[in-house]
């Protein structure tokens, strides 16, 4: 008898077709299980990582929010530099002003110290303008008085001259205390913006800080959701080792329960001394071996339903 003969011709024991169908109910039944518990676990994963994305996307929004309120704080720092500029600007305006005050009031001082009449201006020019009346219109002037009215209109004229270089110098520190003040007052309005604008950037930049803080609490719990999400991808990549193994175990006695469905098979149809089955068995033999098969061998498989 050839080798595939001895094969087919194995006993079957019933018991053992039973067990091992048995034994494919209950590990279809854990499979079912353990797929359960595989969807279980993909829903808690779904809900988990919805969490995180939603905890990572208020992060962003946070963190954009931070970087708008520093944008504005940054803009508003941009004006109090170009305000703070234009202060220093009016101080060393300021100074050049007080320096010339100092000047000014020297100068007047000084022309002051040179006056010899306590009279006014006007007075010494109507003085003058006698004086020269009088020298032009009395024909009978002696030399003597002619000589004394020329040096008191010299004396005068000079007088008077000192008197409008004092008010010269006078009018000049006025009108630099006037810029002064003009200038001062612009200073004051400026440190006013600023300050304002300081307070404005304060509050940008506490909002700022505040939001990047809130970013950054969020991101914790982001952070707990996503260490989650990994926990359970774990949990899920043992379960699908565990599923693997028992779709295995499943695959293992499917083919022992078929191989002994044939060899029942087989028995019965030598027991009707089948010649065609004979033949489909031999075919069957050389497919297990890796052999080729011609298309009658596959149609008889076929036929037998032996593949």
């Amino acid at each position: 008898m050839r080798e595939g003969e001895e094969t087919m011709q194995v006993k079957v024991d019933p018991e053992e077709i039973k067990r091992i169908k048995a034994e494919i109910e209950s590990l279809e039944k854990e499979k079912k299980e353990v797929q359960a518990k595989l969807d279980e676990l993909q829903k808690e994963l779904n809900i988990w990582i919805q969490k995180r994305d939603e905890k990572n996307n208020e992060v962003k929004q946070l963190r954009q929010k931070a970087r708008e309120f520093k944008a504005k704080r940054d803009e508003i720092n941009n004006q109090i530099q170009e305000l703070k500029k234009n202060r220093e600007e009016i101080n060393a305006k300021l100074d050049l002003l007080y320096q010339e005050i100092l000047e000014y009031r020297t100068k007047r001082d000084e022309y002051n110290q040179l006056r010899r009449l306590k009279m006014p201006s006007e007075k010494i020019q109507e003085r003058i303008e006698k004086l020269e009346w009088e020298l032009q219109t009395n024909p009978t002037i002696t030399p003597e008085r002619e000589k004394q009215i020329v040096d008191q209109i010299q004396v005068l004229a000079t007088e008077l001259e000192i008197i409008q270089q004092a008010e010269r110098f006078h009018q000049k520190l006025q009108e630099a205390r006037k810029k002064v003040e003009s200038l001062k007052k612009a200073r004051r309005a400026i440190s006013m913006e600023i300050q304002k604008l300081a307070n404005q950037s304060q509050q940008f930049h506490e909002q700022m800080i505040k939001a990047f803080n809130q970013a950054d609490e969020v991101k914790k719990e982001a952070d707990g959701y996503h260490a989650k999400v990994i926990e359970i991808r774990d949990k899920m990549k043992e379960v699908r080792r565990e599923l693997r193994e028992i779709e295995r175990k499943i695959m293992e006695f499917d083919e022992k329960h078929k191989e002994l469905i044939a060899y029942k098979m087989v028995a019965r149809m030598r027991a009707r001394k089948d010649s065609s089955f004979e033949k489909a068995v031999e075919a069957l033999e050389k497919f297990k071996r890796g052999e080729k098969l011609t298309l009658d061998e596959l149609l008889l498989l076929q036929r037998y339903n032996l593949v």
